[in-house]
C-alpha cells in the first residue's frame, strides 16, 4: 500500500497551527503572522515533503498561476531577451510562464487562439511584428490580453510599447552633433525604398507612418535631420526585409558600393548593427574609425561585438514589467479602460563610435 499524501492538516499539526495558518503561508497572505510562525510553517512544509495540488488549487480558484508570451519566434535575439526578462519579473510576482510560438503572420490567429485554449493561462502577453485588425479574434477572447511591440491595439487592450522614433531621433541627433555629416540608416522598410518617389514624397509617406518597429525608428531618423535644417540623403538609407544581423551584413555591402560611403549609420536594431559591423570588418573598412555603427535596443550580444556596440538602452527590463504589471492587474480584475503604457531609453556609448 502506497503512502499516504501529506495534507495541511497534517502541517498544521507539526506546526502547531491552524490550517488557515498554513494556507495563508501557501499563498503568501500572511496578515498579521509573525515571522517566527512564518518560518515554523514552511520547515513543516519541507519536513513532510507537503506539495500542493495545483489542479485543485485551480478548480477552487479559477487560476492556474501561469501567464502566457505569444512570440513570432525566436530568429530574432530579442525575442529570447524579452522572454528572459518577462520570465523574471512574472515570478516575482508568483507566475509561471508558458511560451507559444505563433509563427507567420497568416497562421498567428489560429495558431494563438488554439495555443491558448490548450495552454489554459490566467492572461496572455502577445508581441505583434505585424499589423492586427481590429476585427481579428485576438480581441474577442474571454481572457486578459496585453499586446507589446509596435503596432496598435486599436484601445481594446492594454499595449506596452517603446519610444521607437524618440530613441532614433536621439541616436541620430547625437551623431550629427558630434560632427559626422553623411549618417545613413540601416533597416528601412523595404517598401518604402521601392518606392518610386522623389525626397519629398518620400518623407511624405515617412511621417504618415504610425506604428512599426523599423517605420518609426526611421521616422525618429529623418526628424533628426530636419531638426537641423539638414538634408537626407536617401543613398545612404538601406532597407531590410527583417532586422536581422543577415539583412544588416546584407545592407552594409550594398552601401560599400555607393558613390560615397557613410561616416556613420543608425541602425533599426542592435541585431542588424551587429551584422554591419561584421560586414564592414570584412571589407577591411574601419569601425569607428572610418565607419561609426550604432543600434537600438541594448541587447547582450552587443557589449561582445568587436567593437563593443553603442546603442539606445530602450529598456527591454522596464518594457517586461510593464507588460506584466498590466497582465496581472486584469487577472485580478481590474476593468478599467485600456491603457498604452511606454518604456523609457538612454543613450550607451561604447568604442563602435568615436569619443568626442
Amino acid at each position: 500500500m502506497g503512502a499516504r499524501n501529506i495534507t495541511m492538516k497534517d502541517v498544521a499539526s507539526a506546526a502547531g497551527v491552524s490550517v488557515k495558518t498554513v494556507s495563508n503561508v501557501i499563498n503568501d497572505n500572511e496578515g498579521q503572522m509573525s515571522e517566527r510562525t512564518r518560518i515554523r510553517v514552511t520547515e513543516a512544509i519541507e519536513r513532510l515533503g507537503y506539495s500542493v495540488n495545483h489542479s485543485a488549487k485551480a478548480l477552487k480558484t479559477g487560476r492556474t498561476g501561469v501567464i502566457g508570451l505569444a512570440i513570432p519566434n525566436f530568429d530574432q535575439p530579442f525575442f529570447g531577451y524579452f522572454a528572459d526578462l518577462l520570465t523574471e519579473s512574472a515570478r516575482r510576482r508568483g507566475y509561471a510562464i508558458v511560451i507559444s510560438t505563433f509563427g507567420t503572420f497568416e497562421h498567428r490567429a489560429d495558431s494563438f487562439a488554439v495555443a491558448s485554449r490548450k495552454l489554459n493561462a490566467d492572461g496572455w502577453i502577445m508581441f505583434a511584428d505585424e499589423p492586427i485588425a481590429a476585427e481579428s479574434p485576438l480581441f474577442q477572447q474571454d481572457y486578459p490580453l496585453v499586446i507589446t511591440g509596435d503596432y496598435s491595439a486599436h484601445g481594446l487592450c492594454d499595449m506596452v510599447t517603446m519610444p521607437n522614433a524618440e530613441a532614433a531621433r536621439c541616436m541620430t541627433g547625437w551623431l550629427l552633433d558630434r560632427g559626422a555629416r553623411r549618417v545613413g540608416f540601416v533597416g528601412a522598410p523595404q517598401e518604402l525604398m521601392r518606392a518610386d518617389s522623389d525626397r519629398r514624397e518620400r518623407e511624405r509617406l515617412v511621417f504618415r507612418a504610425t506604428e512599426g518597429n523599423s517605420s518609426l525608428r526611421l521616422q525618429g531618423y529623418v526628424q533628426a535631420f530636419r531638426d537641423r535644417d539638414l538634408p537626407v540623403d536617401w543613398a545612404h538609407v538601406a532597407a531590410c526585409e527583417r532586422l536581422t544581423g543577415g539583412d544588416g551584413a546584407t545592407a552594409a555591402f550594398e552601401l560599400s558600393r555607393g558613390e560615397t560611403l557613410p561616416d556613420a549609420l543608425v541602425c533599426a536594431n542592435d541585431a542588424v548593427a551587429i551584422g554591419v559591423i561584421s560586414a564592414l570588418t570584412k571589407m577591411h573598412i574601419d569601425v569607428p574609425n572610418e565607419v561609426q555603427v550604432t543600434g537600438i535596443d541594448n541587447l547582450p550580444d552587443g557589449v561582445f561585438s568587436i567593437p563593443p556596440l553603442t546603442t539606445i538602452d530602450s529598456r527591454v527590463d522596464q518594457y517586461a514589467e510593464l507588460a506584466v504589471d498590466a497582465l496581472v492587474k486584469r487577472i485580478a480584475g481590474d476593468r478599467s479602460a485600456p491603457s498604452t503604457f511606454t518604456s523609457g531609453f538612454r543613450l550607451l556609448e561604447r568604442e563602435s563610435t568615436l569619443p568626442a
